[in-house]
């Protein structure tokens, strides 16, 4: 696993924010890197806990229902394993432009920087990945929609079994749970939710990290401006100086009427 926070461009790029008093874009960055990492590893919960649920299911025998909770499992799997992949494209865009902008200060000075910022361009990427990260809960709540209905037919065959054999003996009939029911429970429909979950908590790290894209490119830009200001100022006080002053009236000659 590849941590962003561990590229060495990115921690330089970030040492220079801090060292050239662009202290609130360094922690938008930080901010957008500690997000793209702490999506990896939930990404990886997930896929764990989903593939850990097709095990458990293959191991049981199921009825029909089985057979179309394993396609809904691995359907869910398959948008997370898209959103893992545009996650890995994120994070080289972001290493990637890292070296950009390092090259663009060592050519241009640190001025380049605030121009730079704007131009990160993960925004879409972004917005693609989260609508992977939610049709994969699609899937994991239609999986656990099938798996509780798998449930219920397997205690209703298991209660019609066992009622027949009361009913034989004379013996009143009643519900009975239990058995192949409560072992689909117990595999599939905890981890199941806790995969739903863990997508939600993926969305909401997703939008941390839209965040703070905006917010970096914001703040660069209300940095530039600061920064352009007083050198506005400078050039009109230039100008000015350079401008060659008109010649005044000479006080010591007379009007022509006044010698006539």
């Amino acid at each position: 696993m590849r941590f962003l926070s561990d590229d060495e461009t990115v921690v330089q790029l970030l040492r220079l924010m801090k060292e050239s008093g662009r202290e609130a874009t360094g922690a938008e960055l930080s901010c957008l890197v500690a997000a793209l990492d702490s999506m990896e590893q939930q990404y990886s919960a997930v896929l764990a806990e989903l593939q850990g649920v097709k095990k458990q299911l293959e191991q049981t025998q199921a009825p029909s229902a089985g057979d179309r909770l394993l396609g809904a499992i691995q359907a869910a799997q398959d948008k997370v394993g898209q959103a893992l992949k545009q996650l890995a494209a994120v994070k080289e865009k972001v290493i990637t432009w890292a070296k950009s902008v390092l090259e663009d200060v060592r050519r241009l000075g640190i001025g380049a920087l605030d121009g730079a910022l704007s131009t990160l361009g993960v925004h879409k990427l972004l917005e693609s990945m989260g609508d992977k990260v939610s049709r994969a809960m699609e899937g994991v709540s239609a999986a656990v929609e099938r798996a509780e209905a798998m449930g219920q037919e397997l205690r209703s065959a298991g209660g019609h079994l066992k009622n027949a054999g009361r009913a034989a003996v004379g013996k009143e009939t009643r519900q009975i749970d239990g058995g192949q029911a409560g072992r689909v429970q117990a595999v599939v429909l905890a981890p199941l939710r806790a995969a739903h979950a863990s997508l939600s908590g993926i969305n909401h790290t997703i939008s941390t990290a839209e965040g703070a894209v905006h917010r970096l490119g914001k703040t660069a830009e209300q940095g530039r401006g600061k920064r352009e200001r007083p050198s506005v100022r400078r050039q009109l006080a230039q100008r000015k100086a350079a401008i060659p002053a008109l010649p005044g009236p000479d006080l010591r000659r007379k009007p022509r009427e006044a010698e006539l």
